[in-house]
């Protein structure tokens, strides 16, 4: 004969599991899940920087397109692009040209994309370097 819920050995105890067996049971669950939210979490960070940064070389191509590197005279005025955010609803291309100190034809481009109004991890700048010496004419050769 079986009670409700529970069963009878054969010398009439109840059989079954006890509270601290099922209290273990639960916190041996409470840990796994937190283990597996941890998880997710941690994979949901990595697909937003992913879509980030695929969105940032998107803005790049985007305004290496619209703003060819090609210097007439001078490549720190030539090459300079202020604050252009025509290009990606929401985005910003902007470029920066410097010469080295030791001006041996040697500039730093600097490309920043910046995402909204920017601040830490909503902007990615990419540097280039650009060797023109003086009484070049054409277009840049960087990398």
């Amino acid at each position: 004969m079986a009670c409700v819920g529970f069963l009878r050995e054969r010398d009439g105890r109840r059989s079954g599991m006890t509270l601290v067996e099922v209290m273990l049971a639960v916190f041996i669950l409470a840990v796994c899940l937190i283990g597996l939210m941890q998880g997710m979490a941690t994979s949901a960070q990595f697909f937003h920087a992913s879509h980030f940064v695929q969105q940032a070389m998107n803005v790049l191509a985007k305004g290496d397109a619209a703003h060819p590197m090609a210097i007439n005279e001078d490549p720190v005025s030539d090459l300079e692009v202020t604050a252009d955010a025509e290009l990606m609803d929401g985005w910003t291309y902007e470029r920066v040209c410097e010469e080295d100190e030791d001006e041996d034809g040697m500039y730093t481009i600097r490309t920043k994309v910046v995402q909204g109004r920017g601040g830490p991890g909503n902007e990615m700048e990419f540097l280039r370097l650009l060797y023109f010496p003086e009484g070049s004419s054409g277009g840049a050769s960087g990398g």
